[in-house]
């Protein structure tokens, strides 16, 4: 079991499931409930696989999701098989139709978030648009995030499955089960922002990579990547957004017992960006960002340091106010004595 959760990098509970599994015992019957909830969930990963071949025919059909992956995006057949790229038709109800002609029930596929109810009947929940599964850390599919293929200003551009009986967003971690190898050998792991950044990186060569939802970075996430490696290193946006979910994750950071750094992207583009440089060099530069990262409580103060006025009382009242909000979270006392030490001599107050 130790063994299991060391190379996998999951709980006892995901060790026992995936053994079980390979025993062939059912787990279930073990359980309050006896064997229905086991069973059911069981249902739910049939249909979720099914649907993901559904979807990667669906896109070897279509000329227009396989000029925008393979064009467009610049991703290879082998990174589309990889990571079981996909198309939802426009029709609304092909893939609810399909699948209940394979024997699935409308509330099973309403349970896997692959289908929803519109005027009394069940429709697709996605139509139209490029499907990248999310899979849990042994591969299997419990979700998908789904990009517009078409511009549309009334409609999202990504759309995530809900949250499922298999998927919550707050503990998904996209493309762990093809980088955790890769982590265990470089000894840190890369958090980017979007599920395209992770699928160049790893197409580039660099596939100690992953992403979470958005820039919303969990206890949860932390304590997965952390059970690979303990050096987590964020390359969020350097935006407002990026900036306050790195001011969020500091404090998560230290109680989970990780080491958070800040990978700065040149001339603020995305990694995706970055990789597919005309020049050729995208995939060194984005090595080389990713080397030069900088401990996060450290970049924070750098950032605000150059947007406020810390000369200015004002300016160090905010200036505080913000950092030791964040230090007084940290769970070590010699880390915060530390940082309360550098923000005063910053401000030049006792």
């Amino acid at each position: 079991f130790s063994f299991i959760m060391e190379m996998e990098g999951v709980d006892f509970k995901g060790a026992l499931e995936l053994l079980a599994r390979q025993a062939g015992i059912d787990l279930s019957q073990y359980q309050k409930g006896g064997s229905s909830g086991g069973q059911q969930k069981e249902r739910l990963y049939e249909a979720l696989e099914l649907a993901t071949k559904f979807y990667q025919v669906q896109f070897s059909k279509n000329r227009t999701p396989l000029e925008y992956i393979l064009k467009k995006r610049g991703f290879s057949k082998q990174t589309a098989l990889d990571f079981k790229i996909g198309y939802s038709p426009e029709s609304g109800g092909a893939l609810t139709k399909f699948l209940l002609s394979r024997g699935f029930k409308p509330e099973e596929l309403k349970r896997a978030g692959l289908s929803t109810q519109r005027y009394k009947s069940p429709t697709d929940m996605f139509r139209g648009r490029i499907m990248i599964p999310l899979m849990d850390p042994f591969g299997r599919v419990i979700g998908f995030t789904a990009r517009l293929l078409k511009d549309d200003p009334g409609a999202p551009k990504y759309i995530n499955t809900p949250q499922t009986p298999l998927y919550d967003k707050s503990r998904h971690v996209f493309g762990l089960h093809l980088a955790k190898e890769a982590i265990r050998k470089a000894g840190y792991a890369v958090v980017v922002e979007g599920n395209l950044d992770v699928i160049a990186s790893h197409q580039a060569g660099i596939k100690q990579v992953v992403a979470t939802a958005g820039t919303a970075v969990t206890a949860p996430h932390l304590k997965v990547l952390g059970r690979l490696t303990e050096d987590i290193r964020l390359a969020f946006d350097q935006d407002r957004a990026g900036l306050q979910a790195a001011e969020r994750s500091i404090p998560i950071a230290s109680k989970a017992d990780v080491s958070l750094s800040i990978i700065t992207v040149s001339e603020g583009k995305d990694p995706d960006e970055l990789i597919k440089n005309p020049s050729g060099a995208g995939p060194k530069a984005w090595q080389k960002a990713i080397d030069n990262k900088q401990y996060a409580l450290d970049w924070l103060i750098d950032k605000y340091k150059a947007e406020l006025d810390i000369k200015s009382a004002q300016g160090k009242r905010q200036f505080t106010n913000i950092l030791l909000k964040v230090v007084r979270d940290l769970s070590d006392s010699v880390e915060q004595d530390h940082y309360v030490v550098q923000i005063s001599e910053l401000v030049g107050v006792d």
